[in-house]
């Protein structure tokens, strides 16, 4: 991992349990678009996807993530797009990977079996490994999601059996009740374990996504942001997606770091995958 003074930004838009009651959140097709797209135009490197159906519930379905997919690209074909491959609600195979037709820059891989407040998000080794044949065969890169060091350990052990091959981009998304906190000792022991060719992103969960976001910038290669991961603005006042953006691009430029634009990010040893 090398410290780059442009940084990425990986915006999370949506997730899966954003409803119209808990916050602000963009849930049908239009309006993920056209936060996208107005986040783009402030400032992004990537965006992480995903889908609702017509009732605004969860979807695996790749003809509702087209439909998301296809609208940004009407504006931008630079925008590096990633989507979930979320295991929290759709469990099956064949469900995670629809989407991969589709033939995305990115997709998520989630690197064990987790616990959320409302549930729990299973990945057995197994589904890990053939979500990873998956990809590789729709030319997907992996956006490896990691909410402790035990899931960096699962990496680096498909790293040395050459199941996971570089470049390696991570986020590691930290305040998960059940995973690792944004504090100094967990920061240290994932810079300790970060493989060779690796960009890392950190986001967080609730009020520990602004302190992750500084972490991110400071040690490592940028930030995840969104109300997928935190739905406020500060204390229970409830935010909007451009809120977050714009307050992480304030202190951006009070730091004097840039964002790092989607063809850079390629350009990162991507070049080659992410067309």
């Amino acid at each position: 991992m090398s410290i780059n003074p442009k940084k990425i930004i990986n915006f999370t838009p949506t997730g899966n349990q954003t409803n119209r009651g808990n916050s602000y959140a963009p849930l049908d097709t239009q309006e993920i678009i056209d936060c996208v797209l107005e986040a783009y135009e402030i400032g992004i490197t990537l965006v992480h996807l995903h889908a609702r159906d017509e009732n605004l519930q969860n979807t695996w379905k790749s003809e509702y993530f087209q439909k998301i997919i296809e609208g940004i690209k009407k504006y931008t074909e630079d925008l590096v797009i990633c989507v979930s491959l979320s295991g929290r609600n759709f469990p099956e195979l064949y469900q995670r990977t629809d989407v991969l037709q589709l033939k995305p820059d990115m997709a998520s891989l989630t690197l064990s079996s987790l616990n959320f407040i409302n549930g729990p998000s299973v990945n057995s080794p197994d589904i890990i490994v053939d979500l990873i044949k998956s990809m590789e065969n729709y030319g997907v890169i992996p956006e490896l999601e990691c909410f402790d060091s035990g899931m960096l350990n699962m990496a680096n052990y498909l790293i040395s059996k050459n199941i996971l091959k570089p470049p390696y981009y991570f986020n590691f998304i930290l305040g998960n009740l059940y995973n690792a906190q944004c504090d100094l000792s967990t920061i240290a022991d994932i810079k300790s374990k970060i493989p060779q060719s690796s960009i890392v992103a950190l986001g967080g969960i609730g009020s520990q996504q602004l302190k992750s976001n500084m972490y991110g910038l400071l040690d490592f290669d940028g930030c995840r942001v969104g109300l997928e991961d935190n739905l406020y603005f500060q204390n229970k006042e409830k935010a909007t997606n451009l809120q977050l953006l714009k307050r992480l691009h304030n202190i951006m430029n009070s730091l004097n770091f840039e964002v790092m634009r989607s063809q850079e990010f390629r350009n990162l040893g991507y070049e080659n995958k992410l067309k």
